[in-house]
C-alpha cells in the first residue's frame, strides 16, 4: 500500500481549502457549457443547403454561435420549439463560423446571432427576427407557411 507523506497530504488540503471553490466553479461552468452547446447542422456545400430548404416543409434557420449567450441561454426554447413542431416544419441550426453558415448568412445579411429566419416550403423568406427567438411568433410564422 502506498502512503502518501505528511506535507504532500498538507499542501492538497491547503490547496483545497483555497482554490477548491474555484475549481469547482470551474467545473460546473464546463459541464453547464457542454450541456448548452448546439452542435448545429452540417452541410458539405451551399447548394446542398439550398436544396434542403427547398424541400417542401417549413423550415427554421438559426444562425447561432457557441461563444453567444443569448444563443446558450435560449437553447433549450430552440429544443423545445423543435420538438412541438416535429412533422410540421424543420429546425436547422447553422453555426457562422462554419463555412456554408458563414455564406448564406452573408447573402441573408446577418450581423448578429441569434439570427433566425422562417421559410415556406418553396425555400422563400416569410419570417425574420434577429435577437432573442419570440418562440410564438415562430410558430405563427411555421403555420402561415405550411402549405
Amino acid at each position: 500500500m502506498h502512503v502518501v507523506p505528511a506535507a504532500m497530504k498538507e499542501r492538497l488540503l491547503r490547496f483545497i481549502r483555497e482554490d477548491g471553490l474555484t475549481v469547482l466553479i470551474v467545473i460546473l461552468l464546463v459541464a453547464v457549457y457542454a450541456y448548452l452547446r448546439t452542435p448545429g447542422d452540417e452541410f458539405a456545400t451551399l447548394a446542398e443547403l439550398d436544396t434542403r430548404l427547398a424541400a417542401g416543409q417549413p423550415t427554421i434557420v438559426e444562425f447561432y454561435a457557441n461563444n453567444c449567450s443569448i444563443c446558450l441561454l435560449n437553447k433549450p426554447k430552440v429544443d423545445q420549439l423543435e420538438r412541438d413542431l416535429a412533422g410540421q416544419a424543420t429546425v436547422l441550426r447553422l453555426d457562422v463560423k462554419d463555412n456554408v453558415g458563414l455564406a448564406l448568412a452573408a447573402r441573408w445579411n446577418v450581423v448578429g446571432t441569434p439570427t433566425f429566419f422562417v421559410l415556406n416550403g418553396a425555400g422563400d423568406v416569410v419570417y425574420a427576427r434577429a435577437g432573442a427567438p419570440d418562440i410564438e411568433a415562430l410558430k405563427a410564422a411555421v403555420a402561415a407557411a405550411q402549405p
